[in-house]
Formats: structure tokens, C-alpha cells, sequence
């Protein structure tokens, strides 16, 4: 198909999803069903295996989608976090978003090298999975009814935002070693601590930056606002990535510092993000069922389900 159809035809696709997702989304709920797996079910119903046969296997393009996506709902999340509830919670969740991560990872790895993967590729499948998701665990929190004890609820949402740095520190620094050939657990003794120091140091730097802005800049029309937070959201996770930090817990870090300032139109501000937020869920769940091919999964289904259930036992 030739262009501009092929493009018309991806984005009239991806449209009918992202509405069917979100008005099955309280049926989904009803049924107990977790709003971010249908999301993913309805993109492999999109695909090329699917009804739709939406031929969708660009890993770069996903990449970016996903990582923009990702600093999005961060940001969002960081943006409704109150000091206090941080000050509360960050000790456990710190605990759990560092050395948690790293021994789930060490255990994943032990069971998939049991299922016959050889230690590298096993260590790597085990970063893959070692944190829980962002998202999910903010779509589960925040649009469930759930009624957890206050300071479990915010441990587990301020774990989910620190620990997708130290997940992606170590799936990066495994995959570099494999490539290189280097040293595993030396490298991550290094990268992880230089990486969580400088995003956070980033972090707290673009925070205090961004709310001085806020304060201080006056703009005709309160739909521009969003447009510097939306900035200072890349600008604080692509300047630290850049400086070898983890731009991840750089963007929560400098939301997490604007939310608890005096800054103008915070009402409306607050609405915009969480709206993004969950264009943002929406948008990388129905991409990543896209890129999946379910003719593919059957030889590698008994693997992928004992590791699942290893690692939720």
C-alpha cells in the first residue's frame, strides 16, 4: 500500500482502537480484568495475526513511542505525589525499587537457566522483567477500588516510579556486556550508582528550575503552560540521559518537585498531564500488542508461562 494510504490506514487503525479500548474499559473493570491487558490484547487483535492484519513491526519507531510514553506517565505520576507521602514511604520503597529489583532479577534468571537458557541470556530475561510497570501499577491504583492502607498504596506507586530506572540500568549494562564481552556484575557495581545519583541530582536541578519558570514567566493563554511542563519533561530525561544519568528517575525526580510547588493553573495543569498519562498507557499497550505475533508464541508458550508463574510464586 502506497503512501499517503498506508499511513492513513495505520492511524484510522490505531484510532478505533484507542476508542474501543476506552469504552471497554469499565466492562474490563467489572470483570477483574487488568485495563492495561486488554489494551494489549485488543493490539494483538490489530496486528498482522489479527482481524485488523495492521502489519506493525517497527522496533526503532516503538522504542521512541514507548520511551516518550514512559516519561509521560513518569512525569504524571511524580507531578501527584506529595512530599510527605515520599518522605513516608521512600525508605521501603527505595529498598524495593533497588535491591528488590536486583534479587528478582538473580531469581528469574535462576529459573529460566533451570528452563535451559545460558547464564547471559538468562541474567537478561531476568532485568527484562525484574520491575513491575509504571503504568500499570498507577492505572491499577488509581482506577481500581481497591482500598489498601495509605502508606502501602503510596510505597507501591512511589516503588513503581523509582524502579524502572534500576530495571533499565541493568537490562542495558547485561546487553552492553553481552555485546562487548566485558564483565557483567562489574559493570553494573559501576553503572547503577553513578546512574541513580545523576538522575536524581538532574532531577532535582530541573525541578527547582522548572517551578522558578512557572512562577516567574507570564503567558497570554493558560493552554501554554502544559506545553513548558510537556518540555521540561523531555528536557530533563533526554539532558540526563545524555549525561550518562537515568533519565527515567530524572523526569518523576523534577515533576515530583514542580507537583509540590505554588506554580499557576495546577488544576488545569494537573488535568492535561493525566490526560496525556493515559494516552500514554493506552498508546504503548495497544503498540506493544501490535509488534506481537501470536502464531509465534506457541513454541515458546511453556517456557514463557513457568517463568510467569515462577516469578508471581
Amino acid at each position: 500500500m502506497s503512501e499517503p494510504l498506508a499511513t492513513a490506514f495505520f492511524l484510522a487503525t490505531f484510532g478505533l482502537l484507542m476508542v474501543i479500548s476506552v469504552m471497554l474499559g469499565r466492562t474490563a473493570e467489572r470483570l477483574g480484568v487488568p485495563i492495561v491487558l486488554l489494551f494489549l490484547l485488543l493490539g494483538m487483535l490489530g496486528g498482522s495475526d489479527g482481524l485488523l492484519g495492521l502489519d506493525f513491526n517497527d522496533y526503532e519507531f516503538a522504542f521512541r513511542a514507548g520511551t516518550l510514553a514512559l516519561v509521560f506517565i513518569l512525569f504524571d505520576g511524580g507531578l501527584n505525589t506529595s512530599m510527605r507521602s515520599v518522605r513516608n514511604a521512600i525508605a521501603p520503597a527505595s529498598v524495593l525499587a533497588t535491591a528488590g529489583v536486583a534479587i528478582t532479577a538473580v531469581l528469574v534468571a535462576v529459573g529460566a537457566r533451570l528452563m535451559g537458557f545460558d547464564w547471559s541470556h538468562a541474567l537478561l530475561l531476568g532485568a527484562v522483567v525484574s520491575s513491575t510497570d509504571a503504568a500499570t501499577v498507577f492505572a491499577v491504583l488509581r482506577g481500581s477500588r481497591l482500598n489498601l492502607q495509605k502508606r502501602v498504596g503510596l510505597t507501591l506507586e512511589l516503588e513503581s516510579g523509582l524502579n524502572d530506572p534500576m530495571a533499565v540500568i541493568l537490562t542495558a549494562t547485561i546487553a552492553e556486556a553481552m555485546h562487548s564481552g566485558g564483565s557483567i556484575g562489574s559493570n553494573i557495581a559501576w553503572e547503577v550508582p553513578v546512574q541513580l545519583v545523576v538522575g536524581a541530582a538532574c532531577g532535582i536541578g530541573f525541578g527547582f528550575a522548572g517551578a522558578f519558570v512557572l512562577r516567574r514567566i507570564h503567558l497570554r493563554a493558560g493552554g501554554l503552560f502544559p506545553v513548558i511542563t510537556l518540555g521540561l519533561a523531555l528536557l530533563s530525561f533526554g539532558v540526563t540521559t545524555m549525561l550518562h544519568g537515568s533519565g527515567f528517575l530524572a523526569v518523576y525526580a523534577t515533576a515530583l518537585i514542580i507537583g509540590n510547588k505554588e506554580i499557576p493553573y495546577r488544576t488545569g495543569l494537573a488535568r492535561i498531564h493525566d490526560a496525556v498519562a493515559w494516552l500514554g498507557q493506552i498508546g504503548m499497550f495497544l503498540m506493544l500488542g501490535l509488534l506481537v505475533y501470536p502464531s509465534q508464541l506457541w513454541p515458546v508458550a511453556w517456557q514463557g508461562i513457568g517463568l510467569a508463574l515462577f516469578l508471581a510464586f
